[in-house]
């Protein structure tokens, strides 16, 4: 029968830990080079107010450009915590949050064509798509 080591236990849980973290981390390519993206077209004193916090209207880019692939996802269910969570940062009410949901689910193709898959793409078509809706006076089908 083998003993096992309080030294030899930790390090099983160490490695463990760590291939916990590597997968739950999440992160691939395609979000490193959004968020590159986006924090290359903005110099730093336009994020931040003179307090060193995020300005209002840099948190729905900052965040789209961080949880691009999570947003996409839940994009193309129609809902999720990361769709919800960029509605409240776009001070959409919550009486239309469910609209803006099926709005952003209709438009997925066009939100992640191959040639626009950026998060500043993203918000642009999403808000004005919204706009166009309610500047017509139409509800979502």
């Amino acid at each position: 029968m083998r003993i096992i080591t309080l030294k030899g236990l930790m390090g099983v849980l160490v490695l463990a830990s760590i291939g916990l973290v590597v997968s739950a981390c999440n992160t691939s390519k395609a979000t490193v080079d959004t968020f590159a993206k986006f924090t290359s077209s903005t110099s730093p004193g336009a994020m931040f107010d003179a307090d060193g916090y995020i300005k209002q209207s840099q948190k729905a880019r900052l965040f789209a450009a961080v949880a691009f692939e999570n947003l996409e996802q839940d994009i193309a269910r129609g809902n999720g915590e990361y769709l919800t969570s960029l509605a409240t940062l776009l001070k959409i009410p919550a009486g239309e949050q469910d609209e803006f949901r099926m709005l952003s689910q209709k438009q997925y193709p066009r939100l992640f064509a191959s040639d626009r898959r950026t998060a500043e793409s993203l918000l642009a078509l999403l808000i004005s798509k919204r706009e166009d809706l309610r500047a017509n006076g139409q509800q979502l089908e």
